[in-house]
């Protein structure tokens, strides 16, 4: 090796060296700090890189790609869901101006988009960047909720790859879909929810505001994740079995009167500026426009049309109309269709979705709602671990061992957890359902895995003597799955070979496209 180049070489392995024996003897504080970095680095790169490909709309941007222009014209329309992600669609139009130089009116007409008639040359960056960014958001709440669990850096970093190398996440989050917001604002109101739970945190009364707010952006995103809310029952509810006083149950009414306060407000504040930051009437020539006029009533359309001015009766009226179409909306949902999931075999990645397929002539690049299969199979690991241990506890086969507090918050997030499993199982009855509907209870299983991990190494001294290699153990089984899927999720041209193999050892990816039969072969001759 010539002199330079190994003297480049020696100072680089001292350089790594020196930052090595940091890293390993870096106290506590300093050790959160790093590794929050990065899983802000993995995040980023998992999430933003990439994120016109494919550059065709795929699943719900069919619906949002109209919705989100509309918005850009400032017109006035409605949703089956809430209008906040859309929003967040327009505002990351409003940023990137690369589609102002093309003809895109058009997809305001209609409110499901026919993909192949997207215009030449759209760039998707501006509609599906502001989910991805959201996503990092989420990867770095998701880190702070497991230190708060563990208040072990080096745990809550392991865990929190559970969130970054997630292929289902990265896949619905790196679209213009709603998912992301709603997840990032839901990790916001569990964080919140963990100062509550167990302890009075210093300022009771804003901190219970701040989780109705963060359930109310959530809420105003996608309404399904209305039964987060239930976590503050879950507080309340076990703070007055503590301590049964008249004292305590005045000012637990007062903290759950605040929780409700700060998502009402919150809902009727992102209806109010819906209807004002969109002031133009829908044409009613286009289909679109015709179908909105129908849902609006007379004081919202004599505003629209400048016959009267915005008064608090206009935004009342916008903002039930817009209620009105959802019900309507939700109350008219098909029961069935292929890619519809059962909610109670989501633990278990009920229904992949393919979302879309491109074939080169050789190659076929996939984007494939799939989700890494060691991360679901952790999650059932921590839901099946979570019922064992609160079982044992409850039956006291168990004793807490001085682990009272990770057993109560196990506790509440297993609750949580079935709460939202129940209650989509219903819901599963009245509508169809897609496996992405699990992503909050995904996450919540995730949140119990460092719990139990955390209550069996108390328990069984093989797992706490060799944790370190576990740990390291889980970290590489999750990065590596996430890697073999990846084609999946980055929509990379695979060729046939490469996505059989993805089918072992269960099937993940019908391969496209279908060979033929013989017998269908000739027919074609």
């Amino acid at each position: 090796m010539p002199p330079i180049l190994a003297s480049f070489a020696n100072r680089t392995k001292t350089l790594a060296g020196y930052w090595a024996d940091k890293l390993w003897n870096a106290d506590d504080q300093t050790l959160r700090w790093l590794l929050g970095a990065l899983i802000l680095v993995l995040a980023c790169f998992n999430f933003l890189r990439d994120v016109n490909n494919p550059r065709h709309a795929f699943w719900d941007e069919s619906y949002y790609i109209t919705a989100a222009e509309r918005y850009k014209e400032d017109t006035a329309q409605f949703a089956s869901h809430p209008p906040l992600g859309f929003m967040f669609m327009d505002l990351g139009q409003s940023i990137d101006r690369t589609n102002d130089k093309l003809d895109t009116a058009f997809l305001a007409d209609v409110k499901k988009l026919d993909t192949r008639v997207v215009p030449k040359g759209y760039d998707f960056t501006a509609i599906r960047m502001p989910s991805a960014l959201f996503a990092v958001a989420g990867a770095l709440l998701f880190y702070l909720i497991v230190l708060r669990l563990t208040k072990e850096a080096f745990e809550a970093f392991v865990f929190s790859l559970l969130f970054v190398f997630e292929n289902s996440f990265i896949v619905h989050f790196r679209a213009a879909h709603l998912d992301s917001y709603q997840l990032t604002f839901t990790l916001g109101s569990i964080l919140v929810w963990l100062s509550t739970f167990g302890k009075d945190p210093k300022r009771p009364l804003l901190t219970f505001a701040v989780f109705g707010l963060l359930c109310g952006l959530s809420f105003m995103t996608k309404v399904n994740s209305l039964v987060m809310v239930a976590l503050c029952g879950i507080t309340l509810i076990r703070s007055l079995w503590t301590l049964r006083t008249r004292d305590n149950l005045l000012k637990s009414l007062a903290r759950g009167g605040v929780a409700a306060g700060g998502f009402l407000a919150t809902v009727a504040l992102v209806f109010a500026l819906h209807v004002v930051l969109n002031p133009k009437a829908p044409d009613p020539a286009s289909k679109s426009g015709e179908r909105d006029l129908r849902a609006m009533s007379q004081p919202y359309k004599d505003w629209l049309l400048d016959k009267r001015p915005l008064d608090l009766s206009v935004i009342w009226n916008g903002s039930y109309d817009y209620y009105k179409y959802m019900k309507g909306d939700f109350t008219g949902a098909i029961l069935t269709e292929p890619n519809g999931s059962q909610p109670i075999l989501w633990p278990f990645m009920h229904k992949i979705i393919n979302y879309r397929w491109d074939f080169d002539g050789k190659r076929t690049a996939y984007i494939q709602m799939v989700g890494n299969p060691v991360n679901w199979g952790l999650g059932i690991v921590a839901i099946v671990g979570a019922a064992v241990l609160i079982v044992g506890r409850r039956s006291r086969r168990l004793s807490d061992g001085g682990q009272a507090e990770d057993f109560n918050r196990l506790e509440a997030i297993f609750a949580m957890f079935m709460i939202f499993w129940l209650f989509h199982i219903f819901l599963g009855t009245q509508r169809v359902m897609y496996v992405y509907h699990y992503f909050i209870g995904l996450a919540l299983s995730f949140m119990m895995l460092p719990l139990v991990f955390r209550i069996a190494a108390r328990k069984f001294a093989f797992l706490d003597k060799h944790r370190f290699i576990v740990l390291c153990s889980v970290s590489v089984l999750i990065a590596a799955s996430y890697l073999f899927y990846a084609p999946l999720t980055y929509h990379q041209l695979m060729s046939r070979q490469a996505c059989e193999m993805r089918n072992w050892p269960v099937k993940m990816v019908v391969c496209q496209p279908m060979k033929k039969r013989p017998s269908e072969a000739a027919k074609t001759l």
